[in-house]
């Protein structure tokens, strides 16, 4: 009787065993299979939601910008002068924002305007800290201009005018089409990062702070540092 007892309690075991045991190989497997292939947290993002919205035209703010910023100079002699005056800063990269190699431009901008710039920076590094991009920053492609150096861009430029808050410190400009990163972008990490920062213009625009141009042709977004109504 007890020999039939430890027989049929080890056949328990058995048919025990054989029922979990594919199940608990295929659990593992699945979880091996899930670690192996990372959840892309990069959302589809359409960047033209918010873009439609940075639309301030040159006759929107051109002369309250003049009065804003300094005199358009004629030269690095005159920026100089603006310099001494503490009436322009010199820019460097910062927080969530590099620099381009300028042809046409100067590194300076308004105390006001070189403030924005940083707060904008910070903002980008600040929206996608979280995300796998969160090394890229921006790239400022343009600053304080000259009226020597307007003169030579007119002709490799479309948008380029000869009364431009470029002129009076006010400006600066971000691409549309590269950011500073250290890995190769899909057009997908392109499209959030661009959605990103066209968001971010669009409540500074709404806060008062700037004006803002989306310019599709040059794919760069134009922005204009903006004090009061």
């Amino acid at each position: 009787m007890r020999f039939n007892n430890l027989l049929i309690l080890g056949v328990g075991f058995v048919l025990l065993a054989f029922v979990y045991w594919p199940a608990n190989i295929s659990l593992t497997q699945n979880n091996a299979q899930d670690q192996s292939q990372p959840i892309d947290s990069i959302p589809e993002t359409d960047p033209s939601i918010y873009t439609v919205q940075l639309n301030n035209y040159l006759s929107d703010y051109m002369d309250r910008s003049v009065h804003q910023g300094i005199p358009a100079v004629a030269n690095t002699d005159g920026l100089r002068k603006a310099y001494r005056a503490n009436k322009l800063v010199l820019v460097s990269p910062n927080t969530g924002f590099s620099l381009d190699t300028f042809q046409y431009s100067y590194a300076m901008l308004t105390p006001y305007a070189a403030q924005i710039l940083t707060e904008i920076g910070r903002a980008f590094h600040d929206s996608i800290a979280q995300s796998p991009l969160k090394d890229c920053q921006l790239i400022v492609t343009s600053m304080t201009r000259t009226k020597y150096t307007v003169s030579q861009l007119m002709p490799n430029n479309r948008t380029a005018v000869r009364r431009s808050p470029h002129l009076n410190g006010n400006a600066f400009d971000f691409s549309f089409s590269r950011f500073k990163t250290n890995q190769a972008l899909s057009e997908k990490e392109k499209n959030y990062l661009r959605t990103i920062i066209s968001q971010i213009l669009v409540r500074f625009k709404k806060d008062i702070k700037i004006w803002v141009t989306f310019e599709a042709r040059e794919e760069c977004l134009h922005v204009v540092a903006r004090k009061g109504v």
